[in-house]
């Protein structure tokens, strides 16, 4: 009884590897993922760093789906080295041996890019910032003459009084 158990088990798991084949599996896209974008040579940014080599993969009966998963796990990958961009390099999409499934492989690069809006917007903060220090400064400028103002009338006062002392 125990070895038609264990001969039971070894089938389930076998068939449970083959329906997981026969279906294929679409990865899902992880939410520090969802601001990757997904770039080919000709749209990348100019002003890219590669962070490292990346691929996805996924399978599906559904080409379209398999296709999701495959980019799915590919800006996943992007996204856990701190990548803003995903470069496409390589793809395929292949039937998985004689079933309906399809296979589909996205290879390529994790870059950290700056577009042109993003500079801008480093720019436009850089300004501000040295706006707001220059104010700052200024400021202080006014409040330093100001307090030398106040402490140079003392100083008259304090004078005057002396004098008006010693004529007494």
């Amino acid at each position: 009884m125990v070895h038609l158990c264990a001969k039971l088990g070894v089938i389930l798991l076998v068939s449970g590897s083959v329906v997981g084949c026969l279906f294929g599996s679409v990865k899902e896209l992880d939410p520090e993922a969802q601001n990757v974008k997904v770039v080919r040579e000709s749209t990348k940014p100019l002003h890219c760093k590669s962070l490292g080599d990346i691929s996805g993969r996924s399978s599906s009966d559904d080409e379209k789906a398999a296709r999701t998963g495959a980019e799915n796990d590919f800006r996943n990958q992007a996204a856990r080295l701190d990548a803003n961009f995903a470069l496409i390099e390589a793809e395929r999409s292949n039937r998985a041996g004689t079933s309906s499934v399809r296979e589909v492989f996205i290879g390529g690069q994790a870059l950290e890019c700056k577009t042109p809006e993003m500079e801008e917007a480093e720019e436009a903060a850089r300004v501000k910032a040295l706006e707001e220090k220059e104010a700052r400064e200024a400021q202080e400028q006014e409040e330093a003459e100001r307090k030398a103002a106040e402490e140079k009338e003392q100083a008259a006062q304090e004078k005057a009084a002396k004098a008006d002392a010693k004529k007494k």
